[in-house]
């Protein structure tokens, strides 16, 4: 039995009530008082993973691709897990030698987004749901970073945004919580709509409507409505901050019950820069209406678009204009999220987290307005997820490399190619990583400014292996 300075955060009883499932336990106590204190027991926290597990959590054995949560039950309780979740599917494996307390499940995913649901709905603060095709995780952290600047705000960690992610961070939910900025993603037609349900946020953020997923949605339409079901999913007078730049979304979101704040660079934008200034590796020297000026320290027009979305949350939800402004000055973004690195005198924009031909097209434009540039490099890997037309879209995008060298390596590297040399564009075709390594590595020297850009599954970033230490 673990042990509580305070209260659990749900009782064992309650654990099962939320999961609609059965509690079983290998040994009761028989003394009143003991079984009493047992049933009081439960659990702080949740893990996926027996690696992260801390004391004192519940394990939630999820059934993944590579390996089944269930093989690791008896070591979730060695490492000190209060309860665990088990389907009872699994439960003959185990029965009569339980390693610890079990709730048993018809499904353990569903009951994780259950749980998560109901536990949500005991929560009263704002929450805050965060999509789109790009841009959402750096917009999602620099909304959470105005929020803070008025009340303790949970945000989503890392990449937890997906029907697995989504409930994890709701469970993250404490009373000590003001507000809350949860990004959502998407993989399938209707999975949006599905995590806002368990979510229920009472505001959106939707970035854009792109290319992204475009393999598992068919069309751009069909991508621009399932961006914009997050707004569907609001109520009369809730509010949902939309980039004002994606003619698509904007067109989804007709008939949506709620009110609309648009932002961006649009004229119909009510949130939009007086003047923009770029300042390289700096970041961006930005000015809107109602706030000081802000010296944004992220590179790019697409990372302007970012921060206005926080400043359209931070001028609706009343949070102090300068106190805003000192925050965002403050952000870093996430490693691979356009990261500037320096190497041997060179200058490089790391961008491999993930690609769309719209948020590689936003990278191209910054490499090429690069201010005082000797020589500007694209080195570009596969954008992943595109279906059928993903051999056009590698083309078009190569078509908007202009004032740059592309490079292009992976399978469509010779689409990368052709786009850009009918654009008038140089092109360089590599075999391989290392192929492209080599050349990369005669190329480093002062002035020289690389953009690295592709898909996480694409593994661009090994071809700085072996480059050399940074300075």
């Amino acid at each position: 039995m673990t042990a509580f300075a305070v209260a659990p955060m749900l009782t064992l009883p309650r654990l099962a009530q939320l999961t609609d499932g059965d509690l079983v336990v290998r040994e009761m106590p028989h003394e009143p008082l003991a079984r009493e204190a047992f049933l009081q027991s439960g659990f702080d926290g949740v893990a996926i993973d027996t690696r992260t597990l801390k004391p004192g959590q519940l394990f939630v054995p999820l059934a993944g691709a590579r390996a089944d949560g269930h093989a690791f039950l008896a070591e979730a309780f060695a490492r000190g897990a209060a309860a665990a979740l088990c389907a009872r599917v699994r439960h003959a494996e185990w029965a009569g030698r339980e390693p610890g307390p079990l709730v048993l499940v018809d499904d353990v995913t569903a009951a994780l987004q259950r749980m998560a649901g109901r536990w949500r709905a005991g929560w009263t603060g704002p929450l805050i749901g965060v999509t789109g095709s790009a841009g959402k995780t750096t917009t999602k952290d620099l909304v959470a970073l105005a929020l803070g600047t008025r009340a303790a705000t949970l945000k989503t960690e890392g990449n937890l945004n997906n029907h697995w992610g989504v409930p994890l961070t709701l469970l993250a939910l404490r009373p000590s919580h003001q507000a809350a900025v949860v990004e959502i993603a998407m993989n399938r037609p209707g999975e949006i709509a599905a995590l806002a349900a368990i979510a229920r946020p009472n505001a959106a953020v939707i970035t854009n409507a792109g290319s992204a997923h475009l393999e598992g949605l068919g069309s751009l339409e069909a991508i621009a409505r399932e961006k914009a079901s997050l707004a569907f999913a609001l109520k009369a007078g809730e509010i949902a901050f939309v980039g004002a730049d994606s003619p698509r979304l904007m067109s989804a979101l007709a008939g949506a019950p709620c009110r609309l704040v648009r932002y961006g660079f649009a004229r119909t934008a009510e949130v939009r820069p007086r003047a923009v200034e770029s300042l390289g590796a700096a970041g961006s020297r930005i000015e809107v209406e109602g706030f000081p000026t802000l010296r944004l320290p992220l590179v790019g027009r697409h990372q302007v678009a970012n921060a206005l979305a926080a400043l359209a949350v931070a001028r609706e939800l009343g949070c102090e204009p300068a106190a805003v402004v000192a925050a965002l000055e403050g952000y870093r973004p996430s490693r691979g999220r356009m990261e500037i690195r320096r190497l041997r005198g060179a200058t490089l924009l790391v961008d491999c987290y993930n690609a769309n031909p719209e948020s590689t097209r936003a990278a191209l434009e910054t490499l090429a307005g690069w201010p005082d540039a000797r020589r500007r490099i694209a080195l570009l890997g596969d954008m992943l997820e595109l279906g059928p037309r993903a051999g056009e879209l590698h083309r078009e995008t190569a078509a908007a490399a202009a004032g740059v060298e592309l490079w292009a390596v992976g399978s469509h590297a010779a689409d990368y190619a052709a786009g850009a040399r009918a654009a008038k564009v140089e092109a360089r075709v590599f075999a391989d990583l290392a192929a492209a390594r080599a050349e990369l590595d005669r190329a480093l020297a002062d002035g020289v400014v690389v953009l690295l850009k592709a898909s996480r599954g694409a593994a661009l970033e090994r071809v700085l292996d072996g480059l050399g230490t940074e300075g």
